[in-house]
């Protein structure tokens, strides 16, 4: 493919995922091949499809025009780690899409089977054995403590870590209040659970025995990351009573602080409590050299989440250093 023609398709990708429908409709008028057209990503790795795009940035409008202009419903997902826009929007947790693709006759394979919670379908994909995974470790897209035993019944690693380096435990984890109930049987099955994937699926009963057990989780900087993710301001509290850092850092990729992280996540009540508790507005992340106020603002159209615009405003208003 010629640079001109892929930076044709990078652009109508970011008008995808940038929301902008009337362009892309425009687009789609004057060259239709777009609709199914592999290129950049807008916004970070990988080269998906214009459908994956819309899915991510969650918009049920964009991805339905994609539809109707032909776009396959289960994607050429090769270039994007195998992910069908399918099982793109079971990890967003949109049902609307996830229905809207099936209605258009988006394929059920194994990772789609196991993100929609279809045991049986699962169970029946799956076979007497366990089957080479191109989408990471499979234990990471199960949704039910019944095909978690499906899987390690057949031999699944729960420490195998995907591209990413992330292990079924913080897949699941990320989930949050979602993903209890599965770690809770990972921990049945005797796989290790650390504190802080106790913090992001909220359990606060057991992360403060964990706590009472070993005092320096209070002061893991991704304990009260995770808390801060799970949207839990009791349990930020109570990390923060217990002497966790306001200004703690994720301890890698992007070294960005929890208000990042709350900022990202159109948290306003989070925002606020961290920097009434001492957060800094003005710290930056290490990667994009950015504020938290900056993370919102991207969010806004990155996430697709309304909230962020409020989380804008308030840092802004109370603060933010300039750009």
């Amino acid at each position: 493919m010629s640079e001109d023609r892929d930076e044709a398709i990078g652009a109508f990708l970011r008008a995808v995922g940038d929301g902008e429908i009337d362009r892309v409709r425009a687009a789609l008028a004057s060259a239709p091949e777009l609709v199914d057209a592999v290129g950049p990503h807008p916004y970070w790795g990988g080269r998906p499809q214009a459908l994956h795009v819309a899915v991510e940035t969650k918009q049920p409008e964009m991805a339905a025009l994609l539809l109707d202009a032909g776009a396959d419903p289960s994607g050429r997902n090769e270039a994007y780690a195998y992910w069908s826009p399918l099982m793109l929007a079971c990890a967003r947790r949109r049902p609307d899409l996830a229905e809207l693709l099936l209605a258009r006759g988006a394929r059920i394979g194994l990772p789609e089977a196991l993100l929609l919670g279809m045991d049986k379908r699962v169970e029946g994909l799956l076979g007497p054995g366990l089957p080479e995974s191109r989408w990471g470790p499979l234990l990471s897209l199960a949704r039910t403590p019944s095909a978690l035993d499906l899987l390690l019944d057949r031999g699944a690693d729960p420490m195998e870590r995907d591209e990413w380096g992330a292990t079924p435990v913080d897949a699941l984890a990320n989930l949050g209040a979602e993903g209890r109930p599965l770690i809770r049987r990972l921990l049945a099955r005797g796989v290790p659970v650390e504190a802080r994937h106790l913090a992001r699926i909220g359990d606060r009963a057991a992360l403060a025995a964990r706590i009472e057990a070993a005092p320096a989780a209070a002061h893991d900087p991704a304990v009260l990351l995770a808390a801060v993710d799970a949207g839990d301001p009791a349990l930020v509290r109570f990390l923060l009573g217990e002497g966790a850092d306001a200004n703690a850092r994720a301890p890698d990729r992007s070294r960005q602080t929890a208000l990042h992280n709350a900022a990202w996540n159109g948290d306003l009540l989070m925002v606020r409590l961290l920097v009434e508790a001492g957060a800094d507005l003005a710290a930056l992340d290490e990667q994009y050299r950015a504020p938290p106020w900056g993370w919102a603002t991207t969010a806004i159209t990155v996430t697709n989440n309304p909230d962020c615009r409020a989380v804008a405003d308030w840092l802004a208003a109370n603060g933010r250093p300039a750009s």
